[in-house]
């Protein structure tokens, strides 16, 4: 928790044990994005990843009482030594200044990358006059945006400038000098899990509206964030289950593809299969051969030239290697179509283990690792890490051999003998008893925090999401806007039409009764008569 000089919260960060686990084997691409805020509002702000699943997995949340550059700081550090002082491979986050800089000062080796949703809403918002003066525009701007090389994409946009008259000072011309955080073709080499925008992270928020609103407290938000939290990884748990108790339905006799049912997790193995369906009916063309290295050309169409992708695939001995120009496998960890295609023509029983992503697989969960180095041998500190690493083993045994009992005695009893041991070891080290109360320990740490007052934060001013929805709205709910701004032709008021009008319906009713009274006058005057 972070406090002001008053002792008011100011920020706080929090990550549970399952979080810390996930985030070493899921940490090579995270969302960040700040959203949503509570009777104090402050800003709601999660560490999103992605399972092996494909599911969104929380690695911390925090709120924050402002979104200035120090305050990110301050958390980007906190969760950083949360995780072991291992930095992600990719954060994905929206266009925020304060947070670009944050992320450059606590990692420096991270690469950064802006939502392209965010992207694209801006530029409809800033280049209004060029879409509508040009029709051409959009078209031009596709072929600049994914294009596939640096170089290309240098060259095009030179292009657009001179075609388009872009302002120096314009907005597009501010975002092309920070082209290497949202361009594709800087991407072509960071795994992003097929990731591009903070979508999961507004899935998340979404997620949460079903539990928390405006007017929760700062304890229920904990509570129910724990509700929420545990409905989430139920659902892991549902996949898991049907990932390891379930046999995938193979679309070919191919030895590669009934492989690839027994590595991936169901839902990997979906995507994968949608690959190779279309890699049996992929036309390919032999181009070049360079040793052992030959290059193919490969597509679902033979007209359609610029789809054409170049396949380099290199059969030595040290194993066989393939690179596609689509850089599917780079950016989403999966072999595309193209690549299938050429390993299918060379007859391959299995995808190389090169190209088989641990954390696509089902044993996911349970691979220790991770990428954090380990102390050195010579050297007596003991990292958060290693310690975490006995842990998990520890719950690797009990996760794997929990129905042998004769196998659990033995590893109790192997444990008693090291425990006593470590005990004679640590004799001259102050070490809290194993039978001591837990009041008591909960009671010293009272004493040694004794004169320290959390006040409720103060309510705060923020940049974060709006109260109003800033998306794009679909077609049926543009429909449904335009109907409820009609105007009745019958009062005049706006949000419905003579048909649905409330005062026409009350002079009906009006009129009907008048009617219905001057026929029961007319039949007591007839029978007065």
């Amino acid at each position: 928790m972070e406090l002001d000089i008053n002792g008011n919260l100011r920020s706080m960060f929090w990550a549970d044990s399952w979080a810390r686990e996930a985030y070493l084997k899921f940490s090579d691409v995270i969302v960040f994005y700040v959203m949503y805020r509570n009777m104090f509002k402050m800003s709601f702000a999660p560490f999103t990843g992605v399972n092996h699943h494909r599911q969104s997995t929380l690695f911390g949340c925090a709120l924050l009482a402002d979104e200035k550059g120090e305050t990110f700081t301050w958390l980007f550090q906190q969760w950083l030594q949360c995780m072991f002082g291992k930095a992600p491979g990719c954060i994905i986050t929206d266009m925020d200044g304060a947070m670009r800089n944050a992320i450059q000062t606590v990692f420096p080796d991270t690469r950064h990358r802006f939502c392209s949703w965010h992207i694209h809403k801006h530029l409809v918002e800033h280049v209004p006059a060029m879409r509508e003066t040009d029709s051409e525009f959009c078209k031009n701007y596709k072929k600049w945006f994914y294009t596939r090389q640096i170089h290309d994409s240098g060259l095009k946009w030179k292009e657009l400038v001179e075609k388009y008259k872009i302002n120096e000072n314009g907005w597009l011309a501010k975002m092309w000098e920070l082209r290497s955080h949202w361009v594709p073709a800087y991407f072509r080499d960071t795994f992003t899990a097929g990731m591009t925008s903070s979508g999961r992270s507004e899935s998340i928020n979404a997620f949460f509206d079903g539990y928390v609103d405006m007017n929760t407290t700062l304890k229920e938000f904990v509570d129910q964030y724990d509700r929420a939290l545990e409905f989430c990884r139920k659902a892991e748990s549902q996949e898991d289950f049907r990932s390891k108790t379930t046999k995938a339905v193979l679309i070919s006799r191919f030895k590669l593809e009934e492989e690839a049912s027994k590595c991936y997790t169901r839902t990997m193995f979906d995507r994968f299969q949608v690959e190779f369906k279309d890699s049996l009916d992929c036309w390919h063309e032999k181009t070049d051969k360079n040793g052992s290295t030959t290059e193919y050309v490969v597509e679902l169409s033979v007209d359609e030239k610029w789809k054409w992708c170049k396949v380099l695939y290199d059969d030595s001995e040290e194993g066989v290697k393939a690179t596609c120009e689509c850089a599917k496998f780079e950016i989403e960890g999966i072999l595309c179509k193209h690549i299938l295609r050429i390993m299918t023509k060379k007859q391959l029983s299995r995808i190389p283990e090169r190209y088989i992503l641990n954390r696509w697989t089902t044993g996911a969960r349970f691979v220790l690792g991770g990428g954090v180095s380990l102390g050195e041998e010579d050297s007596n500190e003991v990292t958060p890490y290693e310690i975490w690493c006995v842990i998990a083993r520890c719950q690797r045994l009990v996760h794997e051999f929990k129905g042998n009992r004769s196998f659990f005695k033995k590893v109790y009893e192997t444990l008693d003998v090291w425990l006593a041991e470590c005990e004679q070891a640590n004799r001259g080290t102050q070490l809290i008893p194993a039978n001591t109360p837990c009041s008591q320990v909960q009671s010293n740490f009272v004493r040694e925090s004794a004169g320290i007052y959390i006040h409720d934060p103060q309510v705060v001013k923020t940049k974060g999401h709006p109260k109003v929805a800033t998306r794009f709205k679909s077609p049926i709910e543009t429909s449904q806007a335009k109907i409820k701004k009609r105007k009745c032709k019958r009062c005049g008021e706006l949000g419905h039409n003579t048909r649905t009008c409330k005062k026409e319906l009350e002079m009906t009713l009006r009129d009907e009764d008048e009617e219905e009274e001057e026929e029961e006058e007319s039949e007591e005057i007839n029978v007065f008569e």
